[in-house]
């Protein structure tokens, strides 16, 4: 006896389906409140975010009853940008480096920080996706990410 002979046979076409469960909701479909209209970038003023969350907040131009405090204005600094200087070479670039372990690793240094270092480093980890660690004045990034660093310092 084969294989053949204890397959069955499935090439019966059973039809279409006969229950559909969403069919009893159609005719509630015209009861329903109408939904938020989604916004676009180009309508939300720039700087404020574009909320994903599942609350919906007011449209545009209506007073917020939920937030007393006043909307940052454009011109302040973001709030999750750290405050720090990064001093630059004399040929006017970025001190960064890529400086090679005798392990075989690699690491990114950004040299000459002021200010805010534990700030900028958790930004570059977060930025870079990569581990680092902070030493005198300088920042190391585990990885080579000396153009994604450069855009960040530059941005």
């Amino acid at each position: 006896m084969s294989k053949r002979d204890k397959r069955t046979e499935t090439n019966n076409d059973p039809g279409p389906l006969t229950t559909n469960p969403f069919a009893a909701l159609a005719g509630q479909l015209s009861d329903l409140p109408p939904g938020p209209h989604p916004t676009t970038p180009s309508d939300s003023p720039p700087g404020t975010p574009n909320s994903r969350s599942a609350s919906s907040s007011p449209p545009p131009g209506t007073p917020n009853s939920r937030s007393a405090s006043p909307s940052p204005s454009p011109s302040s600094p973001s709030p999750s940008m750290p405050k720090f200087t990064v001093e630059r070479t004399r040929k006017g670039g970025y001190p960064i480096s890529l400086e090679k372990r005798p392990s075989g690793k690699v690491v990114t240094i950004i040299r000459n920080v002021s200010g805010d270092a534990e700030g900028l480093l958790k930004l570059l980890k977060k930025k870079c996706g990569a581990g680092g660690c902070l030493t005198d004045n300088a920042i190391e990034i585990q990885g080579d990410h000396r153009e994604r660093i450069e855009a960040i310092l530059r941005g």
